[in-house]
């Protein structure tokens, strides 16, 4: 008897925490996150620097730095809403809202496979043209933390389609 009655105290005691231990049940979420957010860090002060190189830069200079720049912020605009929405499912309070919101993170994961794709392909199409040093390096440092953040979407990716069909692959 005295085994039920603990049983039972100890059930009503983690009952507030059922969504909380729902919401910890994929372990995985925890880890691209936090890759996610350490990225967004090295984003922050990448952007940083080429925003310092574009002040200082020449007229001429200023266009190829100002591409770059626009190929980072709009790639990571779509990372950033693929975390938002890894956050979103985490903290979903229903399986029903988890699944859709599951849903459209996969989805979103394989935009954003795409968009970082023809990110690093147009970066790396364009160091021929460029001929200062410091450019140069932005321009590598930027494709190798594209390709980074491309491999963290990628396991994710493939995370969510183990739980749910997704389309094929190229």
């Amino acid at each position: 008897m005295a085994f039920r009655l603990n049983s039972l105290l100890l059930l009503l005691a983690c009952a507030p925490y059922l969504p909380m231990a729902h919401a910890t049940e994929r372990a995985g979420d925890a880890t691209y996150w936090y890759q996610l957010e350490r990225h967004a860090h090295s984003v922050s002060m990448l952007e940083t620097s080429v925003s310092l190189l574009i002040e200082a830069a020449s007229v001429e200079e200023r266009f190829n730095l100002y591409w770059t720049y626009n190929h980072l912020t709009g790639a990571w605009l779509q990372v950033d809403f693929l975390q938002a929405l890894l956050q979103l499912s985490v903290d979903a309070p229903s399986s029903p809202d988890e699944e859709g919101i599951r849903t459209t993170l996969r989805d979103q994961a394989q935009f954003v496979l795409w968009e970082l794709d023809h990110a690093i392909a147009d970066l790396e199409q364009n160091v021929p043209e460029v001929k200062q040093l410091n450019y140069l390096r932005i321009n590598e440092v930027l494709r190798s933390l594209l390709s980074e953040v491309r491999t963290t979407v990628d396991r994710l990716l493939a995370d969510q389609c183990a739980r749910m069909p997704c389309a094929a692959r190229p």
